[in-house]
């Protein structure tokens, strides 16, 4: 078996386009190297935005570039036809008329034996790129197949100090459903799996770990089902696939997995857990760990290999830990797809230039010509006769008779054509679902199925269909049940009709209904809702008072309501509590002097330390009073004052109160 080179036209064309195709996606990944440079200190969930879209850019730009609009004409032009002239003896026409021949092979069994041909390089290099791809994408499969077998084996952990944080943390991050919590004995390392159906799984060790600790895993593999960082990571496995042999694709792998994770610190640490306990969290769960390998389907919570440049991170009080805005998300994926595309159009094309007439030749020197090439190669001969050349000609006048635009325009329809339907039928189903729903909803006489129709329309609830039947529900409904879960449902709408319903909804006669508006209304944030909400400070239900502080300063507003300060003398301790997270996360510093009055006469130690966090949040109008508190008997408030003093984090694991579970079905 011999190796060569193929013809030297195919090899340029197939050469040039596969070093095109290379050049484009190292371009674009150099931008993302340089972008992500350039970014400094920005979150990691900026920086994990840039490597996803890169990495997305990879795979697309081969299919781009076949499709492409900026041609580049650097291959060789056509050659010319041959024709040849027949004389009117030949032809039995008078004059000699040009036609275009074409060579067959030879029917003379000998003339047209197979010709053993070379195994080409690109054939070879083929192949090694086929058998690369084959194993990574194997590797792919055989990683999803173990974490499967993982789960089905693990125990689900159904235990009340494991599904109430799991709740309370998926509720926070705005997950529809929180997924499946399950301990197995065959891994060391807590990590989160799942496409269709999240899966948290959990080593044994869990059992003996600490409320805190739990909360900050938690929220760590949480952070990843909400972020859908899991897609991300299989984007990256099948870009490493495809280009195994390019180490920028590896590397942007890499990043894209290392700013995933530092993403979810940034979320835990947003959230309220102090950094110093989350990185002795870390620390000692990596201490357990001393066999690092992981399925590549999951979502490890820490590698020991990448774990240095988290801790620095993560103490780090520099760095910025908030997610980009929709605006930034907006401009960096536009720009970032804009070049992308940019460079994905330009294609090797053929070059246009001036040919010279084709030649015509007589049928004598045709005959000269045939007879030296059979001289050559004895599998060739001249087959021309004057139907098949008529045929010929009139086949080739009618491919050039249409224009090359009517041509993309019937490709164009075609992709068209067979795009569309699949893109409708979900759209009228999803809306024959909204109709029978709120149909359900008005009409039904059971109140339980009522019920169950609102929870079924909270998807759908920005739709206006939806948001007036769930509307109507709230402000009319008899079943107090159904009112509650309809004024539940409308937290994520943003509809007139579901803005008015919530007004309503804080005045309902039923105390739950009460408290599950003003928990929506806290949800959606508005700093417009602060002065409704202040007057639901006076309600007689202790819990409608307590969620109401809570939504207050989830609202954020520039300064306290008066009744908020009021509230730290509630009689309710759940409700002052709630009132010192508020005033913590409102950060007004005109209200340090009505917090330490109310710190000096609060009997309840819990309370006290909320105070205390509160009074941390008031800048430098607070350092007497934390001061004097450094000296205190109790351990933890001396910690929580120094803390505050030193400037750092001092909000605790979790934000008071915690937000009302869904109600589910």
């Amino acid at each position: 078996m011999s190796l060569s080179f193929d013809s030297p036209f195919v090899i340029s064309a197939a050469a040039l386009s596969a070093a095109l195709a290379l050049l484009k996606v190292t371009c674009v990944l150099l931008t993302a190297i340089l972008v992500s440079a350039l970014m400094g200190r920005r979150s990691a969930g900026t920086r994990h935005l840039v490597w996803l879209v890169a990495l997305m850019a990879a795979l697309v730009l081969p299919l781009w570039s076949a499709w492409s609009p900026l041609p580049v004409r650097v291959l060789p032009a056509a050659a010319p036809p041959m024709t040849v002239a027949t004389s009117a003896t030949e032809t039995g026409t008078a004059g000699s008329t040009p036609v275009e021949v074409s060579l067959e092979t030879s029917s003379d069994p000998v003339a047209a034996a197979p010709v053993s041909r070379p195994i080409g390089v690109g054939t070879v290099l083929l192949a090694v790129w086929t058998l690369g791809v084959v194993v990574l994408l194997a590797r792919l499969a055989l990683g999803g197949w173990v974490v499967r077998g993982i789960v089905r084996r693990a125990r689900i952990l159904e235990q009340a100090d494991w599904q109430q944080p799991l709740f309370e943390i998926a509720d926070r991050l705005g997950l529809a459903e929180a997924p499946q919590l399950v301990q197995s004995h065959q891994v060391k390392m807590p990590f989160a799996t799942g496409f269709l159906k999240a899966v948290i799984v959990l080593p044994t060790e869990s059992t003996e770990w600490s409320y805190e600790r739990r909360c900050a895993v938690l929220i760590h593999e949480l952070a990843h089902v909400k972020r859908r960082d899991l897609v991300g990571h299989l984007v990256g496995g099948i870009a490493c696939a495809l280009y195994w042999f390019h180490p920028l694709v590896w590397k942007a792998a890499w990043h894209l997995r290392a700013e995933s994770e530092r993403a979810c610190d940034d979320l835990a640490l947003v959230l309220g857990t102090p950094p110093l306990d989350y990185a002795e969290h870390l620390l000692e769960i990596v201490t357990q760990v001393r066999d690092e390998r992981m399925p590549a389907v999951a979502l490890a919570m820490a590698k020991p290999r990448e774990f240095e440049g988290r801790m620095l991170a993560i103490l780090d009080p520099r760095h910025h830990r908030r997610a980009p805005s929709r605006a930034q998300t907006a401009w960096l994926v536009g720009g970032l797809t804009a070049l992308a595309l940019v460079v994905g159009a330009v294609s090797p094309a053929r070059r246009v230039t001036a040919s010279p007439p084709a030649p015509v030749v007589d049928g004598t020197t045709a005959s000269l010509v045939l007879e030296d090439n059979k001289a050559t190669s004895e599998s060739m001969k001249l087959t021309a006769t004057s139907t098949e050349v008529t045929q010929l000609k009139q086949a080739q006048q009618k491919s050039q008779s249409k224009e090359p635009a009517q041509v993309q325009g019937e490709e164009a329809s075609t992709v068209s054509d067979a795009s569309t339907g699949s893109d409708a039928a979900p759209s009228s189903k999803a809306s024959q679902r909204i109709q029978i729903l709120a149909k359900t909803l008005r009409t039904d006489s059971d109140a339980e199925v009522r019920r169950v129709a609102a929870w079924g329309l909270s998807r759908y609830a920005g739709n206006e269909v939806a948001a007036k039947a769930l509307a109507e529900a709230v402000m009319g409904d008899e079943n107090a049940e159904v009112r509650e879960t309809a004024t539940w449902a409308l937290a994520e709408s943003r509809n007139p009709a579901a803005i008015t319903a919530l007004e309503v909804a804080l005045r309902d006669k039923n105390p739950e209904v009460r408290r599950t508006a003003v928990w929506a209304t806290g949800s959606v944030g508005s700093r417009s809702s602060v002065e409704g909400l202040t007057k639901m400070l006076s309600d007689a239900d202790a819990s409608v008072r307590e969620v109401t502080a809570w939504a207050i300063g989830s609202c954020s507003p520039e300064l306290a309501p008066a009744a908020l300060v009021r509230a730290l003398g509630d009689a309710d301790s759940d409700v002052r509590l709630a009132a010192a997270w508020a005033l913590y996360e409102i950060g007004d510093p005109n209200t340090s002097d009505e917090i330490e009055a109310a710190f000096r006469g609060e009997k309840v130690q819990e309370v006290q330390r909320g105070l205390i966090r509160a009074l941390g949040s008031m800048g430098e109008r607070s350092i007497p009073t934390l001061t004097r508190l450094v000296d205190s008997s109790d351990p933890e408030i001396r910690a929580i004052a120094v803390a505050a003093l030193a400037g750092g984090n001092i909000s605790g694991p979790w934000p008071w109160p915690r937000p009302e579970p869904r109600p589910y079905p």
